[in-house]
């Protein structure tokens, strides 16, 4: 039987990754060490370091599915929820969550693949000087003056409007 869309996508973006550094273990989901009767107090594990460098990437892996196939997608609510710190010591919202996602101006490259979509659509306002792959863009985001969203053809953009950088990054 042919896997759903999603599952199929979830399943390309686990077969694009390097999984060599989670040797230790196939743990069934919800393995629980304490009460797997499995488990044998000699069984080598993993430090707790090595065990949230396994989890971020597991985090990352399934946020790139999640955030190609929802534009309401918020990776650092996603990293939160799966029980990963998303802030620095100072409080600032931490940079390496985000920057594992592969992923560019709220653009993310299909799963498992190297490639971001054909642009089929891009938006801007009459109050922008630049045209964006979508709001999720950041640029477009912090100069948002809640005005009309404008949609056009990539090829159909008026000359009033010139690419944001996260269109020309896209079409190379």
């Amino acid at each position: 039987m042919a896997l759903s869309k999603l599952a199929q996508q979830f399943a390309d973006e686990i077969s694009l990754q390097d999984w060599s550094d989670a040797h230790i273990r196939l743990d069934r989901a919800g393995h629980d060490r304490a009460s797997d009767t499995k488990s044998h107090p000699n069984d080598p594990v993993l430090s707790a370091e090595q065990a949230q460098k396994v989890k971020i990437n597991v985090m990352w892996v399934t946020a790139q599915v999640l955030g190609y196939n929802d534009p309401n997608f918020d990776v650092y609510e996603f990293a939160e929820a799966c029980g990963i710190n998303v802030l620095t010591s100072r409080g600032a919202k931490n940079g390496m969550i985000d920057a594992g996602l592969r992923s560019w101006r709220g653009q993310y490259q299909r799963p498992g693949t190297w490639k971001f979509d054909p642009l089929t659509e891009v938006v801007t306002t009459d109050t922008s000087d630049a045209y964006h792959t979508s709001t999720s863009c950041s640029l477009f985001r912090r100069g948002y003056q809640n005005t009309p969203i404008r949609k056009f053809s990539p090829d159909a953009v008026p000359s009033k409007w010139k690419p944001c950088e996260c269109v020309t990054v896209l079409q190379d």
